[in-house]
């Protein structure tokens, strides 16, 4: 048995025995008898003998091993013992040519009985077209013929022989054909043939000694559909070379160099097997390098068959295999896996070697997985990644071992600490995310994934905390595989999403760099229902109470949202990213229709904030139905600063008067509570009357003054609770009065301005006006109060109800009453300027005589000079409109008169008879 003397990693190739004792010597001949030729198609084997016969051999279907059972022998030419050189199998029209003694005959198949249909002499090689595989339904095949004078194209049929065309080329040793092209080989060059154009293009020589006495046989194979391969020397036993040439005949590759001429070659993509002595060398095509050498103990030969040798191969199953990352059961599905892999893990080979002492082995290519297996191991990446990128084959194998290898080149990175190519890898290579959140939580693995027996082994958990550019890496892969969530081409979506959210979440929550926003996306989107609770539990173990409420929100789970803000809002939870909170509620609670959670949440965010928790109820945006009866007696219930503002908002806003009442004297309450409690308020009250009475008129009104001062004001709550008494006293609404009276009539030093307001109400306006001008010196409001029948009406804020002057008799009693007072004031000046103020601006209100009655006798002309002036113009302007309306009544009596004669006399008489 030959064994490999070479070994740098995985040999490319190992041998298969497949039949060890070839039945060369039968019955009727003791002659010794040599291998020729081999071939083979599916389960047959067919062996060319150097006496002319051809044995058959059929693969044992019930051998566990590779083994071959002897099924029949055939002698080619009975009379003429010749040896066989080539048989070439043509299934799709049940035939085989056999070439023997420069002949070729045809046989049968399967049983390879002689069919005559005549022969074809003088033939040195044959070849089909490589680029026309034959297919079952093909009834014919064309088959090119190397003679010694001609290359000829045949046509055979099942039942027919003919030529189709001739070329000339006269001593071809050898040939092979690629569509229209043919790489052909005599005694001393190699030439490219177009068979079509009968166009030739030179190569170079076979012999490049041309004085050498042995003559050197040519070899020609296919490499790729626009490459051949042929060999050069000088002799047998010099340095020779194998070269690659391309369709123009210009060489492609790299040159292959041997330490002597090859008896044999055979191409194998990509690699090139030559015999050179007892040795079987086995070259790289990419690289040209002698990757493997095989000895032998006697001299073997080397053939390219038609149908490939395949056989399981347990190493690969084994690492192919798909197993559960995590302990799994289902004895069922691993047994399907190991099965499944086992249909993969199959390897095939055209590459036969046999010799009368070995019998018939196939050279087996260790499978592309283990070799680049093997590299990973030696840390050669460059070389793994060259291989990666050349994978040019097709087959769904292929495909699953790209997918291998890369997945363990992810691995190799992440343990190196290359995070970015690790996760370049995962991507291309679809690992199942589970794998890659198993290497830093693997609680957060959901369901069993299963994954490659050989890349498990290879999957190493870092130890102690993940580094930051990890988690960075991770986080971006994790965050890639989200936006795949719908995909229907995800295996396990449930388990593979839900383990994806939670760790996904996870990883945010553990990185520092990570901002809010990116939270708030995550917590935004469609969180599945199986990674919800665990949401829940990380957002709350990390303090993220907004993000959680966002979440809730995202599931429109109100209560939730409403009971997480309530923690938030009362302190029970810490959290600086939830802003404004009270406010947030009010408005989150007016989108709400649940009107259960409206009045829970709604209630309890009145009793924090009465504006905003009222505002839940109140403002019109609301959608939940609310009962206005149950809202006035639950506001009743919570009272203070709620129960009032409910008062003002249905007073004022929704005009329901009848509240007016209870509202005044809950004002009137809190006033005097003020007074009563607050000292700091009451010094301030007395210092703003002391202040106003200290300023010269003309002076703006008290109220306004007030107004004026409240920024300054230590008690600023309580001036606007005054400003509000005052506009809700003044207000045209029906409330009891003399209660009110009542109840301030003990702070009337405080409490001035309300005084003269329910003095107004109750028509005391002697009262009042006495207050404005001598204990207030409110001369503004005292006009005002004359003007608009016993009101005040500068308190800020919106009174009900519009407020009209009063009637011109009502006024004009009132000033009567005001002129009086100003004629009282101790201020000289103040006297003086009031009572001009009063008699210019309304004098014309007052009767001529009582003024003049009124205002003392020490008072000069001069002073009252302007009313004297107005007063005496306007009686003229009376007088004159008396005579004018006598006049026009007179003469409209003349007209009437006239124009009732001239009717009369229209008429004439009428006589009235009695009846």
């Amino acid at each position: 048995m030959a064994t490999s003397n070479e070994k740098p990693l995985l040999a490319p190739y190992t041998l298969q025995p497949l039949v060890s004792d070839v039945l060369l010597v039968s019955e009727e001949s003791d002659a010794k008898v040599e291998i020729t030729c081999v071939e083979a198609w599916h389960s047959s084997l067919y062996l060319g003998t150097s006496t002319g016969e051809v044995l058959h051999y059929f693969q044992d279907p019930t051998s566990s091993t590779p083994s071959y059972m002897f099924a029949s022998r055939q002698v080619v030419h009975p009379s003429r013992p010749h040896p066989i050189a080539r048989i070439l199998l043509l299934p799709t029209v049940s035939q085989a040519l056999v070439l023997s003694h420069n002949s070729i005959a045809v046989f049968s198949l399967p049983e390879f009985s002689p069919v005559r249909l005549g022969r074809i002499r003088e033939v040195n090689s044959m070849s089909l077209d490589l680029d026309k595989v034959p297919r079952d339904s093909d009834d014919e095949v064309l088959v090119t013929v190397f003679t010694k004078k001609l290359i000829r194209i045949i046509r055979v049929k099942e039942k027919d022989l003919r030529l189709v065309k001739d070329i000339d080329y006269p001593s071809a040793l050898v040939g092979i054909q690629r569509s229209s092209i043919a790489l052909v080989a005599n005694e001393s060059t190699y030439d490219l043939i177009d068979l079509n154009s009968i166009q030739k293009i030179p190569l170079f020589s076979v012999c490049n000694n041309p004085a050498a006495s042995t003559k050197l046989l040519p070899h020609v194979a296919s490499v790729t559909k626009e490459e051949f391969f042929v060999t050069s020397g000088s002799a047998p036993d010099e340095p020779a070379v194998g070269l690659v040439v391309n369709l123009d005949g210009d060489v492609s590759r790299g040159t292959i160099a041997w330490t002597g001429y090859p008896s044999v070659i055979a191409v194998e993509y990509p690699y090139c097997a030559a015999i050179i002595g007892n040795e079987l060398q086995l070259h790289s095509l990419e690289t040209q390098q002698l990757l493997q050498t095989i000895p032998f103990e006697s001299p073997i030969n080397l053939s390219t068959v038609s149908s490939p040798y395949s056989m399981p191969y347990p190493l690969l199953a084994e690492k192919f295999t798909l197993v559960p990352l995590l302990g799994d059961t289902d004895e069922n599905r691993q047994e399907e896996e190991r099965k499944i892999a086992s249909r993969f893990a199959t390897v095939s080979s055209s590459l036969f070697v046999y010799s009368n002492e070995l019998g018939v082995q196939c050279l087996i290519p260790t499978p592309a997985l283990l070799q680049l297996d093997s590299l990973l191991e030696d840390r050669k990446i460059d070389e793994i990644l060259d291989s990666i990128e050349k994978e040019q084959e097709p087959s769904e194998r292929a495909f699953y071992e790209v997918t291998y290898i890369r997945q363990k080149l992810s691995l190799h990175y992440f343990d190196e600490g290359n995070y970015v190519d690790a996760e370049h890898y995962w991507n291309e290579s679809g690992f199942d995310p589970r794998i890659v959140i198993y290497l830093f939580n693997k609680v957060d693995v959901k369901g069993v994934p299963w994954l490659y027996a050989g890349v498990k082994e290879a999957l190493h958990t870092p130890e102690g905390e993940m580094p930051l550019e990890a988690l960075m890496v991770v986080k971006h892969y994790l965050a890639g595989w989200l936006e795949k969530k719908g995909f229907q081409s995800v295996m396990d979506a449930t388990d593979v999403f839900h383990s994806v959210e939670v760790a996904y979440l996870r990883v945010l929550l553990n990185t520092p760099m990570t901002t809010k926003e990116e939270i708030y996306s995550f917590t935004d989107s469609s969180v599945d229902d199986h990674s919800f609770p665990e949401s829940i539990k990380l957002l709350e173990d990390h303090q993220k109470y907004f993000a959680l409420s966002r979440l809730y929100q995202s599931r429109k789970l109100v209560a939730e949202v409403c009971e997480t803000w309530r923690k938030i809002i009362s302190g029970e939870w810490e959290d600086s990213e939830f802003t404004d909170g009270e406010h947030k509620m009010a408005e989150y609670l007016l989108r709400c229709k649940n009107e259960k959670i409206v009045w829970e949440y709604g209630l309890w965010l009145m009793r924090r904030n009465a504006e905003l928790g009222l505002l839940v109820f109140i403002d019109e945006r609301r959608r939940a139905k609310i009962d206005a009866m149950k809202l006035k007696d639950e506001i009743r219930k919570i009272g203070g600063e709620a129960w009032r503002m409910y008062l003002e908002d249905v007073v004022f806003r929704q005009q329901h008067v009848e509240f007016a009442n209870e509202l005044v004297l809950l004002y009137t309450s809190d006033v005097i509570e003020v007074v009563e409690s607050n000292e700091e308020a009451r010094q301030e009250i007395i210092q703003s009357y002391e202040e106003y009475r200290a300023l010269v008129p003309p002076k703006a009104a008290y109220t306004l003054f007030l107004e004026g001062k409240m920024t300054e004001s230590a008690n600023q709550e309580a001036v606007v609770m005054r400003l509000k008494f005052l506009n809700v006293l003044q207000s045209d609404v029906d409330y009891d009065v003399q209660e009110v009276l009542r109840r301030i009539k003990p702070h009337e030093d405080f409490l001035v301005t309300e005084m003269v307001i329910l003095y107004g109400k109750l028509s005391l306006h002697h009262s009042a006006l006495h207050i404005l001008c001598h204990l207030l010196a409110d001369y503004d409001t005292a006009f005002a109060y004359c003007l608009y029948g016993g009101h005040v009406i500068h308190a800020s804020g919106s009174a009900i109800g519009e407020q009209s002057e009063a009637s011109t008799y009502q006024q004009t009693e009132l000033f009567k009453l005001l002129l009086v007072e100003f004629l009282k004031l101790r201020s000289t000046e103040d006297r003086i300027k009031c009572t001009k103020r009063l008699l210019e601006g309304w004098g014309n209100m007052l009767d001529l005589q009582f003024v003049l009655q009124t205002i003392p006798d020490s008072w000069s002309v001069e002073l009252i000079s302007s009313f004297l002036i107005s007063s005496v113009r306007e009686l003229l302007k009376t007088r004159k409109e008396s005579l004018l309306m006598r006049g026009l009544s007179r003469e409209e009596n003349f007209r009437v008169s006239g124009e009732l004669m001239d009717r009369i006399d229209e008429e004439g008489p009428v006589i009235e008879r009695r009846m």
